[in-house]
């Protein structure tokens, strides 16, 4: 009974996001303006959020820090948020010359538009992703699939693959593949730390330099600026 109710809150956390915005797509209409995107994109967000947490309430029995890991200590915290912001702009600074140089697309279409946003609009945007994202894949998602399988790889691979895919939803192939980093990374500092408010941080904190400067490029004119470290915050 209790592996039944553990697959259900999988699907929940693995599949919801990539469902809910299919759905979206499908019967809503179009959006008018990127306020109204991000809008609909960040209310699936929460809405997926929402029902996994009265999953583990109601249907598994559990708290909700049953999907938090571990603690760290303060002095822990700060280094490994600080470190892991560190590691994805270093990998950003990276690999976007590589993707550039072989072709591979990139995230601003996907992100147009956002220096018409306020930067109370964008640091939410970067925090929803950042809290949602994280809790479904890797603070829920990994610690019932190491439950199960007592397999740190399988429980990653699962994780990233199926956190990858969510974001297929909304963007074209190149982009997904330059999100893919940031997101093979985030999981293998999950599965290193086992404490998601400290990937809750690094994930948002990364989202919210990301979003500032395409609007800071955007504002400016700069076509040719940075390429967001931001890994797919917009349906």
């Amino acid at each position: 009974m209790v592996t039944v109710a553990v697959l259900g809150g999988l699907a929940v956390a693995l599949c919801g996001l990539a469902a809910v915005g299919l759905l979206a797509d499908r019967y809503l209409a179009e959006p008018a303006d990127l306020r109204a995107d991000l809008l609909v994109s960040d209310a699936n967000k929460w809405a997926v959020f929402a029902l996994l947490c009265g999953y583990v309430l109601v249907v598994e029995e559990r708290p909700l820090s049953s999907m938090s890991g571990r603690a760290l200590d303060p002095l822990a915290f700060v280094a490994v948020v600080g470190g892991g912001v560190f590691v994805l702009f270093a990998a950003n600074a990276v690999t976007t010359p590589v993707f550039d140089r072989l072709g591979v697309g990139g995230l601003d279409e996907g992100l147009a538009g956002l220096g018409s946003l306020s930067v109370r609009h964008r640091l939410f945007v970067a925090g929803t992703a950042g809290i949602t994202e994280e809790v479904l894949f890797h603070g829920y998602a990994i610690e019932r699939l190491l439950e199960l399988t007592g397999s740190p790889l399988l429980a990653g691979g699962v994780s990233f693959a199926a956190f990858t895919a969510s974001h297929a939803v909304g963007w074209e192939r190149g982009a997904v593949a330059r999100i893919a980093v940031p997101a093979l990374l985030t999981t293998v500092m999950y599965l290193l730390v086992r404490d998601v408010v400290a990937l809750v941080c690094i994930h948002a904190l990364n989202d919210a330099v990301g979003l500032l400067l395409v609007g800071s490029v955007e504002n400016t004119g700069d076509a040719d600026g940075p390429d967001t470290a931001a890994d797919g915050t917009a349906r």
